[in-house]
């Protein structure tokens, strides 16, 4: 197509002739590319308003967006099409906060009853949204009493944020009898394991698609509905003050269920409200 655009076709070479030769249309030659009519022009100013207030919108939510905002039904294929030419696409977490590896550990659970406070220690990742996208949070539990031990927030979901966390249960609660994890390459990693292996603590790696780790995902279900969702979208530093405060609650205050309506402070310590307190 450059050449014939470039070259004048040779004398007694018609341009079919030449487009045979080259293997290309004749449509091709005669093509010029359009520009985005006015409309879709309009469109795209919009969108680019609308992404700046909320980047985590993907092409769906931004046709309904744009529906309900203009005043007409907008094709979300359509969308599509002008967010790509502009560049844009929503801001969404990972879609598995786990990165699943081959290890050697065992899934301990399968065959253990936990019946004592730092008998057995949870931990777990997850996504929490932020202004501006999302943050990774980690906690560390104890599976008897519900008692978060540690938490952590973070802008990145890496190995450091986990490891911190381990050393602030270790250095305040002692050590348990069992760690378990899911199979997430933070968590069976050498930095993570390394500091539970040195305190003769077991590890233990759920199987793949096992829900032991099921009183910790209530924990993030609670701490997203109770705290996060419940306010506007936070910056990090807001958002670490905010989760901290309502952590220290669920722990002090927040009575369970499924512990006979006591907290989790006041089943880990053995003590009554008062006492726990004090």
């Amino acid at each position: 197509m450059r050449l014939l655009k470039r070259r004048r076709i040779p004398k007694g070479l018609s341009l079919s002739r030449a487009c045979k030769l080259l293997k290309v249309s004749r449509s091709v030659v005669y093509y010029n590319a359009r520009g985005e009519p006015e409309e879709n022009l309009r469109l795209m100013e919009k969108i680019e308003e609308i992404y700046q207030e909320d980047p985590t919108l993907g092409y769906r939510r931004m046709a309904a967006r744009l529906s309900r905002e203009m005043g007409i039904k907008i094709n979300p294929k359509r969308v599509l099409r002008l967010m790509r030419k502009m560049g844009l696409k929503g801001i969404c977490p990972a879609p598995r906060t786990t990165r699943g590896v081959d290890i050697s550990y065992p899934n301990l659970l399968e065959r253990f009853s936990v019946s004592r406070p730092n008998q057995v220690w949870c931990a777990d990742i997850t996504y929490i949204r932020a202004k501006g996208g999302f943050a990774y949070g980690v906690a560390i539990m104890d599976m008897y009493s519900r008692k978060i031990l540690a938490f952590e927030i973070s802008n990145t979901m890496d190995k450091w944020m986990c490891v911190e966390a381990a050393k602030k249960a270790l250095a305040r609660y002692g050590k348990p009898k069992v760690i378990h994890t899911d199979r997430g390459k933070q968590f069976v990693g050498k930095s993570f394991t390394a500091l539970f292996e040195d305190a003769g603590v077991s590890i233990s790696v759920g199987s793949r698609g096992f829900r032991d780790n099921l009183l910790i995902e209530r924990f993030w279900r609670s701490l997203k509905w109770e705290c996060v969702y419940l306010r506007d979208r936070m910056g990090l530093k807001e958002l670490k003050e905010v989760t901290k405060e309502w952590v220290e609650y669920y722990n002090s205050e927040r009575p369970h269920q499924s512990l006979g309506y006591k907290t989790p402070d006041e089943v880990y310590y053995g003590l009554d409200c008062k006492e726990v307190a004090a």
